[in-house]
């Protein structure tokens, strides 16, 4: 799990490599007037990123805590180098910059 602070390509892929495992999208949450691009590379989004093995249990814990329903965004995969959405290779997000 990680926090989309520095957009979802640049956290996803935090959580990839932490993982040893690369994703494939299929489903982009994009807020209304933002841009795909906006979606994947922006920051300051605090929501969480979770994967997870058993969608349906994750399911049911946030009901019991009377969360919002889980949004599925996509597969995990064996191949690390794979960071995809809709067959298209993603990254980029905020990157900090560190000294003087």
């Amino acid at each position: 799990m990680i926090d989309v602070s520095d957009g979802l390509a640049a956290d996803l892929g935090r959580l990839a490599d932490a993982s040893g495992v690369g994703f494939r999208l299929d489903r982009l949450p994009v807020a209304g007037g933002a841009t795909e691009r906006e979606a994947l590379g922006g920051g300051e989004d605090y929501v969480l990123v979770v994967a997870v093995a058993d969608l349906d249990s994750l399911a049911e814990a946030f009901a019991a805590r009377a969360l919002g329903e889980p949004l599925p965004l996509g597969w995990c995969v064996a191949d690390p180098a794979e960071r995809t959405w809709h067959g298209r290779t993603i990254s980029g997000g905020w990157e900090h910059a560190f000294g003087s």
